[in-house]
Parts: C-alpha cells; structure tokens; sequence
C-alpha cells in the first residue's frame, strides 16, 4: 500500500504517524478506578479529537471516511439499579455489536473504500447519549486497528506523562529552574467518603447532569461558574450527586489548565 494516498494527498507512512501524534494535554484524562497490569490508572482519549484528526487525513467526515450501522444492530437497555448507599439510579444501555467504518484512498487516479467492523457498549441515565457513547466507543475500536493513539494503549503514553511534558516544556519556555522533584507521597490510609463513586464518568464534559434546572444538560455545555458551584458547593444527597461533584472536580482541573474539552 506503499503508493496509496487519502483524499487529502497524504501518504500512508504520514497517516501511521498523524493517528499516533500527540494530542493536546487536555486531550487525555485518567479513567478513575481502572488500572492496568503496572497498577497504574489507565487514560482516556477525547473522541472528539478523534473527529479532527480523521478529518485531516483522510478528509471531511462522510466524503473521505465515515462510518454507518443497522438498527438492528443498536440494542438498548432501561433499568433502575440500587447504588451502595440504597438509592437507586436510572441507567441506559446501549450495545452496538456491529459499526462499519469506511475510509478511501486513492490508487493513482482509482478512489477504493476500505472498511473496519467494530463494536461498542455505553451507559448513561439519558437514552440518546448512552446511544452516542456506544457509537463514539465502536469508532474508537474501529479506528484503533489502524494505529489512533497506539502510543496510550501500548502503555508508552498516558495522561500522566502528557501532562508532565506539557508542564515542562511551560517551564523551559518560562526559562526558569525546574523545581527538585518531590519525595513521593505515602499511600492513602483510606479513602475519603466524596472519593466513593459507582460508575464514574469516562469522560467528565459528557457526563449528564442528573437534576435540578439544568437536568439532562451535558456539564461540558456549562459555565465555568456553574460547574466551580458544583465542584465546591453541592452537597451531595445520593450516588449520583456524588457523581456529578467528581465530574464537575475533574473538569474544573482540566478549564482551570486552560484547555476546554468538547463533550462527547
């Protein structure tokens, strides 16, 4: 495939490297609760960057490269479930077992399509985005197989090595000394009562706020205002509150590192 090129003109060497590029630092953010066999948290990948950079190389979405399902494919789920505390939460699942992703390139002057099949499975207390979640998850799967952000699933890039070149580099450009880097800390004793989520959140601008005014409204879409009264004012009453504080936390980070990620 040496002399394959997308629509754009790039070159397949040039795609191999575009899909594994480090992404913006906001970009990647650490999935609470999972760890991988170093016991390290693992990172989760914004899939709205994804989109940008599918863009770019094999151009825009539906011309250059896509993706398309049956119905009968997408099954979803509704059901209460009880929480530790003894509330219960309204989840949605959706399953997709089957997604085609289709890209083109060009052989000389010849377009050929190629496809991927993949799947994907996501929960939410709204139908419709536990809908989107289970489709952005199946085009990750699909898009994985051509190399996207090889690096983060190799374990060679993660949220905590991004992050840390990025503060660096801040450094560097500042022209000021690096300070010594910190004796590590000692292991929790125990973990505090507001750490103690079910489910939480992959991706905290997704997350869908569960009452109140702004009720089935993405916390991503909020004000910065809004979501700091979130993540220091509300007092949580059951798991899903709960939840919310923790999205709303890790957001307010990640905005007040000054970079402002897209729901998914």
């Amino acid at each position: 495939m040496e002399n394959y090129k997308t629509l754009t003109g790039m070159a397949m060497n040039q795609v191999y490297e575009q899909l594994d590029r480090q992404l913006p630092a906001g970009a990647y953010t650490e999935i609470k609760g999972s760890h991988g066999k170093d016991g390290k948290p693992l990172t989760d990948i914004d899939p709205n960057y994804a989109t940008d950079v599918l863009n770019e190389i094999f151009g825009l979405c539906g011309v250059g490269w896509g993706y398309e399902y049956d119905s009968h494919d997408l099954a979803l789920t509704v059901e209460m479930r009880k929480t530790r505390s003894g509330d219960t939460r309204r989840v949605c699942t959706a399953i997709l077992s089957r997604m085609t992703f289709w890209y083109k390139l060009l052989d000389g002057q010849e377009v050929k399509t190629f496809v991927i099949v993949a799947g994907g499975a996501s929960d939410n207390d709204d139908e419709a985005y536990a809908i989107k979640g289970a489709t952005t998850y199946a085009l990750g799967n699909a898009i994985s197989k051509l190399g996207w952000q090889k690096s983060v699933y190799q374990g060679t890039r993660s949220h905590m090595t991004v992050k840390t070149a990025a503060k660096a580099t801040t450094t560097a450009k500042a022209g000021a000394t690096p300070a010594p880097k910190p004796a590590p800390k000692a292991a929790k004793a125990k973990v505090t009562e507001d750490e103690i989520v079910d489910d939480p959140p992959l991706n905290a601008a997704a997350f869908v706020i569960p009452s109140g005014n702004r009720k089935g409204q993405q916390l991503g879409d909020q004000s910065l205002e809004v979501i700091k009264w979130y993540a220091e004012s509300l007092k949580p009453a059951n798991d899903t509150q709960k939840g919310l504080q923790t999205a709303a936390r890790q957001l307010l980070r990640v905005r007040s590192n000054g970079h402002e990620p897209v729901a998914a």
